[in-house]
């Protein structure tokens, strides 16, 4: 029976750590489209970083979503220590250099950007391709516009590119 209860107890935690940082990277991503009217009151301070109130109740939510029983103050307190736990590896990563350097981390990030835009725009404007490649080059472009871009190197139709060809 204590194998039982310790097997459960794992999945439950992992679950938690899996939801926790599903929230935070969709938190993460969907910054630019939250609404200005939110309550953005913190609930707990990282290194300088914020954990916002409602990256907490969203994973509440979700978590209540996965839940027979309510939600009680143990479950509550896991949830945050587990947005802690995440934000503290985000840091780590970052500070690592992981997005830049690990291609794989780099990827999974890029493509949960556009999904996330992706479906930020079937939400407003319905299941319509045009619509989503629309809102993925809306946002780049205002990314570009934001941004400080130099130039190092004129591209050109002359810069060499070499090209392998297998044998």
């Amino acid at each position: 029976m204590a194998i039982l209860s310790k097997q459960t107890a794992k999945q439950q935690s992992l679950t938690l750590l899996l939801v926790g940082a599903a929230v935070g990277i969709l938190m993460a991503v969907s910054g630019p489209y939250r609404s200005l009217t939110q309550d953005n009151a913190v609930v707990a301070w990282v290194n300088g970083t914020a954990i916002e109130k409602i990256q907490y109740i969203q994973a509440l939510e979700l978590l209540s979503l996965e839940r027979r029983s309510p939600i009680n103050d143990q479950d509550r307190r896991l949830i945050l220590n587990r947005l802690i736990e995440e934000e503290l590896l985000v840091q780590k990563a970052i500070q690592d250099g992981a997005l830049r350097n690990d291609l794989d981390v780099r990827q999974r990030t890029l493509q949960t950007m556009l999904d996330s835009i992706q479906s930020e725009s079937i939400a407003r404007h319905g299941d319509d391709s045009e619509s989503s490649y629309s809102a993925v080059a809306d946002y780049v472009e205002q990314l570009r516009d934001d941004a400080a871009i130099t130039w190092i190197v004129e591209p050109s139709t002359e810069t060499p590119v070499t090209k392998q060809v297998a044998q």
